[in-house]
């Protein structure tokens, strides 16, 4: 296939993803320009692909700081233990907090 069209239809793609249009608008576009329908195709799939994995790279920061706020909290419940024997001091705000944020993380990266 020439790498010009295949170029060509790649930024024309991206360009309309980019503006916000849908997957039909795109391939009618493509079509428009008398880009062949089996590179449209590959093009659209190609661009909802990118599209999902830049979402899950959005998402991963958020993550990964609620892990670390489970972790805060695990390691203050421990020191406060050995600090003070004879009481249990549980940091549940953020033990709580840090669950919820990555379990909707979670779902929202699948």
């Amino acid at each position: 296939m020439d790498e010009g069209l295949k170029n060509k239809a790649y930024l024309e793609g991206s360009r309309l993803k980019n503006a916000g249009h849908d997957n039909e608008v795109i391939a009618a576009r493509l079509e428009k320009m008398g880009i062949p329908e089996d590179l449209i195709k590959q093009v659209v799939f190609n661009l909802s692909m990118q599209q999902v994995v830049d979402n899950d790279k959005a998402a991963l920061p958020f993550y990964y700081s609620a892990l670390v706020k489970i972790a805060i909290g695990v390691l203050l419940a421990i020191i406060s233990t050995i600090v003070i024997p004879g009481q249990i001091i549980l940091p549940i705000g953020l033990i709580v907090s840090g669950i919820v944020v990555a379990v909707v993380t979670k779902k929202q990266m699948l």
